[in-house]
């Protein structure tokens, strides 16, 4: 057990999260699942003594601080954090967007992120350092039509990094964020598929279409985001940068 690297990973039951923790797991490492019922459910089938799950509300402060001190009674230190809970929640143009959405969405996104990197880092300056890997967008980097909220709350992510980078240098913490583009998750293929039964075309057809956004002319597969998150969550050297992980979307 005292080899074993633990990785806290929040959302785990999202389309990015059951990947992950699975990848995590086959790969040796441990996994403390923090989430919503919802997104921990599934993973009570899975019966790995490396893995853990703690119930918890990501936007909430002392369900966050409780679900830390939880976790500190089944594991002496994490040597990572992956936090991926996020979403655009609403589609709405900027003349007709609400400020109760507004505030949903950067709380959802950023409030969270706040809190799982705060209470990580606090833990982490505690047992030597360790690495922390938000989930940022390509959406905080260019805007997208009708997602004003989900733009701004994913840049102050991205401009979180920079300051968690900073301020954790010192003791050993290396943050930073991944921005993907599209990712093909089980929520996104039934929405493609709802699409391509309105438009009354193939699913293929869909995917091109959405593929057509990119110079290499494909969807982000959720699995080609692992290799990404494991070289943050191993490097000692890669500090408070946001990697695109986007098919070369932004900047050709």
């Amino acid at each position: 057990m005292s080899n074993i690297k633990w990785i806290i990973v929040t959302a785990p039951g999202g389309g990015v999260g059951q990947i992950l923790t699975n990848y995590l797991l086959d790969n040796g490492y441990g996994v403390i699942g923090m989430g919503r019922g919802s997104s921990i459910n599934f993973l009570k089938t899975l019966t790995s003594p490396n893995l853990h799950l703690i119930e918890c509300d990501y936007t909430n402060e002392k369900s966050m601080v409780d679900a830390f001190k939880q976790a500190k009674t089944l594991v002496d230190k994490i040597d990572g954090l992956v936090h991926l809970v996020g979403g655009s929640l609403i589609t709405k143009s900027f003349l007709d967007i609400d400020l109760d959405s507004f505030n949903e969405v950067i709380s959802v996104n950023t409030n969270s992120t706040l809190l799982a990197g705060r209470e990580a880092a606090k833990w982490m300056k505690e047992t030597g350092g360790g690495n922390i890997v938000f989930f940022g967008s390509t959406t905080g980097i260019e805007p997208s039509k009708g997602k004003l909220a989900y733009g701004v709350a994913k840049a102050a992510v991205h401009n979180m990094t920079l300051s968690f980078a900073l301020e954790g240098s010192q003791y050993n913490i290396l943050t930073n964020t991944i921005a993907p583009s599209y990712v093909l998750t089980q929520r996104h293929i039934d929405e493609i598929e709802i699409k391509a039964e309105k438009k009354g075309i193939t699913v293929d057809e869909v995917m091109k279409q959405l593929g057509s956004k990119n110079p290499l002319g494909k969807v982000l597969e959720t699995e080609e985001l692992m290799d990404t998150v494991i070289l943050l969550l191993t490097t000692k050297v890669i500090q408070g940068q946001t990697i695109n992980v986007d098919l070369g979307q932004i900047g050709i």
